[in-house]
């Protein structure tokens, strides 16, 4: 099977973001610490356009235990 072809199974509509996460990969050369580094750089360089959601923790049991 071609690995550019998505398979049946996979066809979710994602094969444009898969490509491009592949693209980056290359040009990083798989190695994921230059990957992190280059998409700090962009989230710096496009700071204006990105959504930020709120944290939504919630407390969990073990949190809440009276000490």
């Amino acid at each position: 099977m071609n690995p550019e072809t998505p398979s049946p199974a996979r066809d979710d509509g994602l094969e444009w973001l898969r490509a491009i996460r592949r693209q980056m990969s290359v040009e990083a050369n798989n190695d994921p610490r230059l990957m992190g580094q280059r998409l700090r750089e962009m989230e710096q360089q496009y700071a204006s356009r990105m959504v930020r959601a709120k944290k939504s923790l919630e407390p969990t049991a073990v949190n809440s235990r009276p000490t």
